[in-house]
């Protein structure tokens, strides 16, 4: 059995931080982990989709963290405190956790020589049960090559990968490009494909030849379909496309903006960013609009200008948005992040609960208080950054990304050291006590949203 433990020089950094922040931490330093065992005597497959979520909190529940460190998976349960390895391959750059916490779906790379200096990076699609047994390959490198039509010298790997909820199957899209020039910055998103993590059969819903990203409807039954020029809808099975529900205009040279969207709770619409056009001044200009999934007439909520699609975000109550906002100066700088009513809103909305910082940072937790990138909560009714009440967390250094888990527990992921917290709030927006740290990472170790996941028990 392996032993896992938060070295003594880190546990010193990780002191001074805490020190300086508000309330006071219990930090577990030793951790038990265990290899993982591949077995013979596995689950059947998932005949029936899995139940409806449950509501639980985090503390009622107990929260499952997943997350990779030197390459290898590591589990951490909120009811032990303790982490254990259950992958160590040494090459695991990605993570995700199957909506009813069983199963991690993970991303392998691999590196090949295709001259001298020239290499490539080539990534393949694994999954293994939460115990460490049962780990197998979903798609292989050369695999994901073929579907992307990888040449020799280009690079591949997965962008986006999501569990279809209420299931064991996957969704995915993928991209190749030159890490000798320049790598993954300006790669695009192509085709969507499908694979069963219980039985191991294949899909290709969309090739390669169409770029875009998509979003899976809250009850699994559909996916947005999102391309620089329309928006369509598929169902989750992969039948019935239905294209070009609504068209705009392509933005963005060399590399075309792709519009960002969320679905309404009840999977009846979905709410976009889209007629992007360049601002004369700086950034780009769009729209919000509601586009029900029967393919009746959308309804244009809100109009943003200076701004830039990525660093849209709504109000779960689908009454607001945040965006960035530039000035019409020469240079433009950033002038904040706005919030903006949605007409006569949206309807509740499945918002995502993680949050990658850097275009985004305004945003809500579950139940609709407004936070900054760095935690800092804003003031009822506040339509802009700078309107702080209380900044309980902001102490604890810069912010790479959040994961909500319920309106008063979150993971919080620092950078410079990268540490992963589990923050507990009270009612106004502290600390409390039993907030700690989960995992530091060595300053050389790249650490990102990708790099960890987590569900509460009770949700499959």
């Amino acid at each position: 059995m392996k032993i896992h433990r938060i070295g003594i020089a880190a546990l010193i950094l990780l002191f001074g931080l805490l020190t300086a922040a508000c309330g006071t931490f219990q930090v577990d330093v030793e951790s038990s982990s265990g290899a993982a065992v591949q077995s013979e005597d596995t689950e059947p497959p998932t005949q029936q989709p899995l139940a409806d979520e449950v509501q639980l909190t985090a503390t009622q529940a107990g929260t499952t963290v997943v997350f990779t460190k030197d390459g290898d998976i590591l589990v951490w349960d909120d009811d032990t405190g303790v982490s254990r390895v259950i992958f160590d391959s040494g090459d695991v750059i990605r993570v995700e956790l199957s909506n009813d916490g069983r199963l991690v779906a993970f991303l392998r790379r691999s590196i090949v020589q295709t001259g001298d200096p020239d290499w490539r990076e080539q990534s393949a699609l694994w999954v293994v049960d939460l115990s460490g047994e049962n780990p197998r390959e979903l798609v292989s490198a050369d695999m994901l090559r073929d579907l992307l039509g990888a040449f020799e010298r280009e690079s591949s790997n997965i962008p986006e990968m999501t569990w279809i909820p209420g299931t064991h199957r996957l969704l995915y899209n993928g991209w190749t490009y030159l890490v000798m020039a320049e790598g993954e910055t300006h790669a695009i998103p192509s085709g969507l494909y499908s694979v069963d993590a219980d039985e191991g059969t294949q899909q290709v819903f969309v090739k390669t030849e169409s770029t875009l990203r998509f979003v899976v409807s809250p009850d699994g039954r559909q996916v947005a379909l999102l391309s620089p020029t329309a928006l369509a809808f598929i169902d989750a099975d992969g039948n019935n496309l239905r294209p070009d529900v609504l068209t705009y205009a392509q933005v963005g040279v060399p590399g075309p903006l792709i519009p960002v969207g969320v679905w309404t709770e009840d999977s009846q619409d979905f709410v976009m960013t889209e007629s992007l056009e360049e601002d004369p001044a700086a950034g780009i200009d769009f729209v919000i609009t509601r586009v029900p999934a029967d393919s009746s007439a959308p309804d244009q909520l809100a109009s943003v200008s200076r701004s830039h699609p990525g660093s849209v975000t709504f109000s779960p109550d689908g009454r607001f948005v945040a965006y960035i906002q530039y000035t019409d100066e020469v240079p433009p700088d950033i002038a904040g992040w706005f919030i903006t009513p949605l007409g006569e809103g949206a309807g509740p909305l499945a918002i995502p609960r993680k949050l990658e910082l850097g275009y985004p940072s305004l945003h809500w937790s579950p139940d609709g208080r407004a936070f900054t990138g760095a935690l800092a909560e804003l003031c009822p009714g506040a339509t802009l950054d700078s309107e702080i009440c209380n900044s309980p967390v902001s102490s604890l250094g810069g912010t790479t990304a959040i994961q909500w888990l319920d309106p008063t527990h979150l993971l919080l992921l620092t950078r410079d050291p990268s540490v992963l917290f589990l923050v507990t709030l009270d009612p106004s927006g502290r600390m409390d006590a039993t907030s700690e740290p989960i995992e530091i990472w060595p300053l050389e170790e790249f650490v990102g949203s990708q790099s960890f996941a987590a569900v509460e028990a009770g949700n499959g």
